[in-house]
Parts: structure tokens; sequence; C-alpha cells
């Protein structure tokens, strides 16, 4: 042992604790600041982040509607009513009324009843 060293080391390890604590409530109150600047930075902008996030995934996604709407007119033609086939085939749409026993209800259109090629009711 080293005469007078078991006397210098707690006052060595006072100092150096009392300089790490002062260094450690300065970092803190830094990191403090720095945290809610970040914070303040990343609100500040979130809006305009948010929108310009959504533009990116619909231009991503903006191709597949060549795709896609042609495909689900084509599944589900089936189940629109008369008047939005007619709509979307711009006018050229004519029921399939290929026998004079087919079923005229409410869900048929006037336009299928009385008004096309071959008229479910040809007579009003």
């Amino acid at each position: 042992r080293l005469a007078g060293s078991s006397n210098l080391a707690p006052q060595l390890f006072l100092c150096s604790a009392q300089t790490s604590a002062l260094f450690l409530d300065i970092s803190v109150a830094i990191m403090t600041k720095a945290v809610y600047y970040k914070l303040w930075a990343m609100t500040a902008g979130w809006t305009q982040r948010k929108n310009y996030g959504w533009y990116q995934v619909y231009s991503r996604l903006a191709p597949w509607c060549y795709v896609a709407v042609p495909g689900a007119a084509w599944f589900t033609f089936g189940w629109w009513s008369d008047d939005w086939k007619k709509t979307a085939t711009l006018g050229l749409y004519e029921p399939p009324l290929i026998h004079w026993d087919s079923n005229m209800t409410n869900a048929r259109s006037d336009f299928v009843k009385y008004h096309a090629q071959y008229p479910g009711i040809p007579y009003k």
C-alpha cells in the first residue's frame, strides 16, 4: 500500500462523482432539449409528410387501375342494373331476351320492358 492513498481515494471519488453529476445534469438538460426539439421538428410538418406518404402510396397503386377497374367491371357486370349496363357500354347494351317467356319483374328497367330492340313486354 502507498502511504496516504487511503485518504486520497475517497476525495478523488467525491470530486469525480460531483463532476460527473454536474456533467450528467448538463447532459440531461441538453438531451431533454434535443429530444423535445426532435419531437417538435417531427410534429411540425406531420400533415405535409402524411399527405406526401399517401401521395406515394397512390402513385404506386395508380398503374393497377388499368387492370383492376376493367377486371372488376368484367366480374360484376351481371349484378349491375340494366341502366348501368347501358351506361357502361355507351348505349350498346341490349338485354339478351331470346325467349318470349322471359320474366319481367320490377327489377328490370323500363328500357328492357318496353324500349329495347326485343322488349320484354312489347305492348304497354
